[in-house]
């Protein structure tokens, strides 16, 4: 199975703070992605606030693990 994956965010600030911070830059490509491949295309995106996400991942990481949780990811599969 190999599956081709996409960001749909902004490659400009996941480059910048891979540069400077890399947790926050993992957690702006977990909000948005999509993957396709075997007939199948899964997306996944953030409910909340990305730059709420992002500035709780600067101060106080638990915080922004419960941000994950209460907003939620929302994934969705489909057939392509």
């Amino acid at each position: 199975m190999n599956y081709r994956v996409h960001y749909e965010g902004s490659w400009f600030w996941v480059i910048f703070w891979a540069i400077f911070f890399f947790p926050v830059a993992l957690v702006l490509l977990l909000t948005k992605w999509s993957a396709e491949g075997s007939g199948k295309r899964i997306v996944c995106e953030y409910n909340g606030s990305r730059f709420w996400l992002g500035f709780w991942v600067l101060l106080f990481f638990p915080i922004a693990i419960i941000l994950l949780i209460n907003c939620g990811l929302r994934v969705d599969t489909s057939a392509v």
